[in-house]
C-alpha cells in the first residue's frame, strides 16, 4: 500500500506488485544467504552452505524475473526478453558452479570427516532464516492472489519449500 497506488491501471498496478515482490525477495534470500553462508562456515557444515547458496540462486532468479518484466523502450523497441535468457544462463551457470564445488567438499569429507559445530548463533540463523521464508511463503501468496499470478504462485511454493528444507537442515544439525 505505501509502494503502490491501487487507483493505477490494473497492468501498471500488477507490474509494480511484480517488480516490488521482486525487489523484496532479492533482499531477503541475499540476507539469507549471508547469514546462512556464515553459519555454514562456522559450523563447518555442507548442508547449511548449499542451503545458503539456494537462497542465492533464488535472488539470481528474481533478478532475471525484474529483468523479463521490463517493459519495451525506445532503444530495446521488443522489450528485455533476450535479457532474461542471457540472466537465466548466467545464474543457471553459478549454480553448477556452486553444485560442483559442493559435491567436490561432500567428497572430501566423506573421504576426511570432519566434526561440524553446532551453537546458538546458527541454531538463531536457521530459525531466521524459517520464519523469513514463511513469511516471503504468505507475502507472495497473498499478492499472488491479489494479482491473479501463477509466477507469484510458484515464488509462493518456492518459499515454503526452501523453509521445510530448511528445517531438515536445522534438525540434522540438531542430531549432528
Amino acid at each position: 500500500r505505501i509502494f503502490i497506488r491501487e487507483d493505477d491501471k490494473p497492468e501498471k498496478v500488477r507490474l509494480a506488485y511484480g517488480t516490488l515482490c521482486g525487489i523484496v525477495g532479492i533482499l531477503l534470500n541475499v540476507l539469507l544467504f549471508t547469514g546462512k553462508f556464515i553459519a555454514g562456515t562456522i559450523s563447518k557444515s555442507i548442508a547449511i552452505t548449499a542451503d545458503a547458496f539456494n537462497n542465492l540462486s533464488d535472488a539470481g532468479s528474481s533478478i532475471v524475473t525484474l529483468l523479463g518484466a521490463a517493459k519495451p523502450d525506445p532503444e530495446h523497441p521488443f522489450g528485455h526478453g533476450r535479457m532474461e535468457y542471457v540472466s537465466g544462463l548466467v545464474v543457471a551457470a553459478v549454480i553448477l558452479i556452486m553444485a560442483v564445488e559442493l559435491i567436490q567438499d561432500s567428497i572430501r569429507k566423506i573421504l576426511h570427516p570432519e566434526a561440524t559445530e553446532c551453537s546458538a548463533l546458527i541454531i538463531v540463523i536457521l530459525l531466521i532464516s524459517i520464519a523469513v521464508k514463511l513469511y516471503m511463503t504468505f507475502y507472495n501468496r497473498r499478492v499472488a492472489k491479489k494479482i491473479n499470478s501463477a509466477a507469484m504462485r510458484a515464488t509462493a511454493m518456492d518459499s515454503l519449500s526452501d523453509s521445510i528444507t530448511t528445517s531438515v537442515v536445522l534438525i540434522t544439525t540438531l542430531i549432528a
